[in-house]
């Protein structure tokens, strides 16, 4: 073999070693390209659908702390309404009311008494991909503020 990583021939000629002459090691290295490049597509992609999935989320639990915050200001306080609004609204959303915690304050409010609700869910990461960087599970927080509606009846 000479240093041009040519072989000889037993007839004296200088012949290509195979893979290694034009194009021969070309599909290999191709091939593992390929393979770096898709694990980092997949890993993109999979993080685009599981960041969607942790946004919708977010929006159920900021619409159902809303929900429940207005039937709070109306009934006046953390009543079995205002509870049951935001299961209700927390099962159409897909998200087991059973795995959130609710937090409704004052249990009693009148008008314009400040009302607080704070819906708190860790989010179970499905993506195995990115379980290392974010963790198992990610907790979610939706808070709303509102004044109370209700009005003590006067006695007369």
């Amino acid at each position: 073999m000479d240093h041009f990583g040519q072989r000889k021939s037993r007839a004296g000629r200088a012949g290509p070693i195979p893979g290694l002459g034009p194009g021969g090691g070309q599909r290999g290295a191709v091939t593992v390209e390929f393979i770096l490049t898709a694990t980092l597509l997949f890993i993109i992609l999979f993080s685009i659908v599981e960041f969607a999935f942790i946004f919708n989320a977010k929006l159920i639990m900021t619409g159902a702390a809303r929900e429940g915050a207005r039937r709070a200001a109306v009934e006046g306080g953390a009543t079995p309404g205002a509870q049951a609004c935001i299961q209700d609204y927390l099962r159409l959303g897909n998200i087991q009311p059973g795995e959130v915690e609710v937090s409704i304050t004052p249990r009693q409010a009148s008008y314009g008494t400040t009302i607080r609700v704070r819906l708190t869910y860790r989010y179970p990461v499905m993506t195995a991909l990115l379980r290392p960087i974010i963790g198992q599970s990610l907790t979610l927080t939706a808070e709303v503020l509102t004044r109370g509606e209700k009005v003590k009846a006067r006695d007369d």
